[in-house]
């Protein structure tokens, strides 16, 4: 717990690999779509500076109308639609309400992904990347960048706003080096599950499982 921390109201997750099992929404759908090597090359193109986030969008979602043309919102959702939450983020989830405590979603992953998740986990307050769609409900290329990446400190601090907590009262869990920003701007920063040292140094807790945040917020449910 950091210096000018307060009661913890609220508990904030990450959805790829934390949420959900696969690590990267984006990813999945590329392997789906045979758009893999596209992915790379528009990563490594990120990476190196070449590109901004919004462009990174661009030319993923490019990818994958050039892949499948027409591609819709209800296409993705059906590909999407085998990605579920773990059984144990239920249970959590369901343990955190119970006891009082404002839970949400901030994901730099999929749209469909994350607001299928917070459907079925129950959870109100959710923030994501927004595709971009047409009037006939087609992709198109680009979208809203209401999460970058590189900069999720700066959407935790609008998420909570809107949540009606402050930072100071905020758990945040991650499971990527992506995701230290907005743990080192939390009360208290979790990494869960198998992770490079790097970020299991910075963040203020490991645990292998969520089960483990219960116990550490000495809830009994």
């Amino acid at each position: 717990m950091r210096k000018g921390c307060k009661q913890i109201k609220a508990v904030v997750f990450d959805v790829d690999g934390v949420i959900v099992p696969i690590k990267s929404s984006w990813g999945y759908i590329h392997e789906k779509l045979g758009t893999v090597e596209a992915s790379k090359r528009n990563y490594r193109l990120f990476l190196e500076g070449k590109i901004g986030y919004w462009e990174w969008m661009y030319l993923d979602t490019l990818a994958w109308i050039e892949a499948f043309p027409g591609l819709t919102r209800w296409d993705l959702e059906e590909i999407v639609s085998d990605v579920d939450p773990l059984p144990e983020a239920y249970e959590v989830v369901k343990c955190l309400k119970k006891r009082g405590y404002k839970v949400g979603l901030l994901s730099a992953g999929v749209e469909v992904v994350v607001a299928k998740v917070a459907r079925l986990l129950g959870i109100e307050y959710w923030m994501a990347p927004l595709l971009e769609f047409d009037y006939r409900g087609r992709l198109v290329p680009g979208g809203y960048p209401l999460v970058e990446v590189s900069k999720k400190h700066v959407a935790l601090a609008r998420l909570v706003k809107r949540m009606g907590v402050s930072l100071a009262e905020t758990v945040f869990v991650g499971d990527s080096i992506w995701d230290l920003s907005a743990m080192k701007r939390a009360c208290i920063g979790v990494v869960v599950g198998g992770v490079e040292e790097s970020v299991w140094g910075e963040a203020d807790i490991h645990i292998q499982s969520l089960y483990e945040l219960v116990e550490i917020l000495g809830l009994q449910c």
